[in-house]
């Protein structure tokens, strides 16, 4: 049925905002298709969304608690049509519901609009904000186009110079959504018959098919067949020729490796082509970082990681500063030579095991600076500590000009974290203020460390908004400060959520006076990844997104 109901509601979440309809529902997101895909006017468009009910959607079937609905509309109607959706599968801890836009409403070149609800029936609220898969806001829009006037044979290419044979021992393929994301598709098979790395596999699209293509490469080694990382391909099929040659492609390989070094040992690490660079943070209080020797072994059976394929070739590195003032050790492939050589070696993608014998020692674990009421605190932890004599913590309002602030005693001689505090209360309300840190040791030599830290006093008295700010530091590891400020007293409810919706942690939840409020967050018992933190105080929603690094 058409539904006016739809319209109103959509009037009025572009008109108010989306965030305060939230409710019940946890999260709800992941939709499928993205807005701005194309597809054909004779067949229906199924659309898949998931959802996280804290409580409910983790237990195996659907929520009982919840009710989805599909709402679509070509660009030229008025009126949205509702239909329900039916529970496909569960997905981690979330639900995932899908429902069919049919082709009967469907007009080729005219855009085609749709949405999703989700009804807790629990206590009658809906959930308004459910984003597509790249994080597009509703309405969501797809692009109604005829598809392909004639028969097209496309022919697929993958550059696999740099994966391991023995990665694909058992074929190349590429799939896609015309293949349903089948898993190696016999008719996807490619093939290198010059024995020069590049794979081709051709596949005929007859007339009327999507001009739209979405598409990936996977390889088998013999047993399995893997994916490559990364997003979707795209290519559109150009229907003027019978045949089409897409542009060459390189197999996507993953690189990973640790998220900070900060001492010498061993680390094992993934590692592309030099297209693909690994960058691993150095936690020093050197500028820059020096190693006194790098070595590398192919695989980590050394580093005691058996299972992991072992690369081969030679590595590139380099310590840069990157964009965040940081030092970053950063790794890279040699280019493969190619298949022909020897008495090269060709460089393959896969595991290494790194070594430094020596890096010098760890000094800053963290620097923060947090605005309170007409006052700053500046907050800093060491990881290790050698002949320090003190700290001198300087301040600025334009990071140009630098004047001495305080000097602060240091522990000297520690091989365990020590963490330091200074509270700066000659301060002007709404300024921005800007610190940084020096070391002193003993024998008066001096570092200028490299992290700067800023934060603005507040007027606790005179609040007039709510608020929800960036935290700080972000990324961080394993503790970061988050400030919020209330504009009246207040039931509040600050917690932090993966990107599936799951809740690991409750940080505030009780009633607040008007004012500006700081909360630490310590993730040490979380894994490093993406997280999110919402604040709700009344009617006031909002979420942040913050990375924790390990």
């Amino acid at each position: 049925m058409k539904s006016i109901k739809a319209m109103f509601l959509f009037a009025m979440l572009f008109a108010f905002g989306l965030s305060t309809a939230e409710a019940a529902v946890g999260w709800a997101g992941q939709i499928w298709p993205t807005s701005g895909q194309t597809r054909v006017p004779y067949s229906n468009i199924g659309v898949y969304v998931q959802v996280w009910k804290g409580g409910c959607t983790e237990a195996a079937g659907p929520c009982a608690d919840l009710e989805a609905f599909l709402y679509y509309k070509r660009a030229s109607e008025a009126m949205y049509t509702e239909v329900p959706m039916a529970f496909n599968v569960q997905i981690g801890s979330n639900d995932e519901w899908w429902a069919d836009i049919p082709s009967s409403a469907l007009n080729g070149g005219e855009d085609e609009y749709f949405y999703v609800r989700f009804h807790d029936l629990t206590d009658d609220t809906w959930y308004d904000g459910a984003t597509d898969q790249n994080g597009i806001a509703p309405p969501l829009t797809l692009h109604i186009l005829p598809g392909i006037s004639q028969d097209v044979a496309v022919t697929f290419r993958v550059d696999m110079n740099c994966v391991n044979p023995l990665g694909y021992a058992g074929g190349v393929y590429f799939t896609g959504d015309f293949f349903g994301w089948g898993q190696c598709n016999p008719f996807g098979l490619m093939a290198d018959g010059d024995n020069d790395g590049i794979w081709e596999g051709t596949y005929v699209f007859p007339a009327g098919s999507n001009t739209a293509l979405q598409y990936k490469f996977q390889r088998n080694d013999g047993t399995t067949c893997h994916w490559e990382c990364g997003g979707n391909r795209e290519a559109t099929i150009n229907d003027d020729s019978p045949t089409q040659v897409l542009d060459l492609q390189v197999y996507c390989c993953e690189t990973w490796g640790p998220s900070e070094i900060s001492e010498a040992g061993s680390y094992c690490v993934s590692l592309c082509c030099c297209t693909q660079e690994l960058w691993i943070r150095l936690v020093s209080q050197y500028n820059p970082p020096i190693f006194s020797n790098f070595d590398w072994t192919n695989g980590c059976v050394a580093c005691g990681n058996p299972d992991c394929l072992a690369g081969s070739g030679d590595i590139i590195w380099d310590i840069r500063q990157g964009g965040d003032m940081n030092w970053y050790l950063v790794l890279c492939l040699a280019p493969n030579a190619g298949r022909e050589i020897p008495p090269g070696e060709p460089s393959y993608a896969g595991c290494f095991c790194i070594t430094i014998d020596e890096i010098l020692p760890v000094e800053m674990s963290s620097f923060d600076a947090i605005g309170m009421d007409h006052a700053v605190r500046v907050d800093w932890a060491t990881a290790t500590e050698q002949n320090t004599s003190h700290f001198v913590l300087e301040r600025s309002t334009s990071q140009a000009n630098w004047s001495t602030l305080a000097q602060v005693p240091a522990a000297g001689e520690s091989s365990s974290e020590r963490r330091y505090s200074f509270t700066d209360e000659n301060v002007t309300v709404g300024t921005l203020y800007s610190y940084r840190l020096t070391t002193v040791d003993l024998d008066g030599s001096v570092s200028v460390h490299s992290e700067i830290a800023s934060a603005t006093p507040t007027n606790g008295a005179t609040v007039s908004e709510y608020a929800l700010s960036q935290n700080y530091p972000n990324p961080f590891n394993p503790e970061t400060n988050i400030s919020y400020s209330l504009a009246d007293v207040s039931e509040v409810n600050l917690t932090v959520f993966t990107v599936t919706g799951e809740e690991v942690a409750t940080l505030v939840n009780g009633t607040q006076n008007a004012g500006s409020y700081n909360v630490n967050f310590n993730a040490s018992s979380l894994p490093t990844g993406v997280y999110f933190y919402r604040l709700t105080a009344g009617s006031f929603t909002a979420t942040h997104k913050m990375l924790l690094l390990k």
